[in-house]
């Protein structure tokens, strides 16, 4: 008798190795005996490369650098051609070596003849300053307040024009002694006047309102512009004040007051040139 053995085959189906892939393991904990569990991260992060900014290279545009010096050189350019750009130049020059005189921090001899030269040569370029208003005056119908202004600054204009004459010889020592005072005294009086109209100007822009033909950007500047002129007024007076009643800091307070209403009269006229 034949017996017959039968034999069964089981068939696997084989996955490829990267449809299933291998979990990874937990990650590994530290356990204290708090009973405060931390889990530490799989892989330590890449730690930052040191002086990576060094290695970066710096550019230098040459363009922009060109742009900014001739904007610059245009603006100092036409400061030189305008008169009253000159003479705050040349302001913020005098009362500087001043300021370095009253604390002896240069050679009084040499300078003092340099300030003195300075001076001088201020009063000269505003020599014949009294034109412009004795046109104003012909030329235009005035009311009473223009009028008594423009003739207020004739007369002080004048008497600045006979004190310059009177340091080049021109006059002897008694009219020129009270051309100076009297100039002093106008001068005090005129920083009032432009002090009244400056504070009503500042007013008027902080109340105006922003238009298609005026924009924020523009009051902004007109009002910081305004403030700029009554601080320079405010030096201006104590420097003046100064002259008339000379008190006994007179010197350190006219050195500091003349120059910094000169820094401010010359950044007015930088805002004027550069626009």
């Amino acid at each position: 008798m034949n017996t017959t053995t039968t034999t069964t085959t089981t068939t696997t189906a084989i996955i490829p190795c990267h449809a299933l892939p291998t979990p990874s393991p937990p990650p590994e904990t530290l356990k204290f005996y708090q009973g405060r569990d931390i889990q530490l991260p799989l892989t330590p992060e890449p730690e930052p490369e040191e002086y990576e900014i060094l290695n970066k290279p710096v550019i230098i545009n040459n363009k922009s650098i060109r742009l900014y010096v001739t904007r610059y050189l245009n603006v100092i350019q036409k400061l030189l051609k305008e008169l009253d750009g000159r003479d705050k130049m040349m302001k913020i020059i005098q009362y500087f070596i001043k300021i370095l005189l009253h604390y002896k921090l240069v050679n009084g001899k040499h300078w003092s003849s340099i300030t003195s030269n300075f001076s001088m040569t201020r009063k000269l370029l505003r020599l014949g300053t009294a034109l412009e208003p004795m046109r104003q005056l012909s030329t235009t119908k005035n009311t009473l307040l223009q009028f008594i202004l423009l003739s207020h600054a004739i007369v002080n204009n004048i008497s600045d024009d006979i004190f310059c004459l009177h340091k080049l010889g021109v006059f002897g020592k008694n009219i020129g002694d009270r051309s100076e005072t009297l100039s002093a005294y106008l001068w005090f009086s005129g920083i009032f006047i432009d002090l009244r109209d400056n504070f009503k100007s500042l007013v008027k822009l902080q109340k105006q309102s922003v238009s298609k033909d005026f924009s924020i950007e523009q009051r902004k500047q007109k009002i910081f512009v305004t403030e700029i002129s009554i601080i320079k007024l405010l030096m201006d007076g104590i420097f003046c004040a100064c002259d008339i009643w000379k008190p006994t800091h007179s010197p350190s307070t006219q050195a500091w007051s003349g120059f910094l209403s000169g820094v401010l009269a010359g950044y007015k006229l930088w805002i004027k040139f550069s626009v």
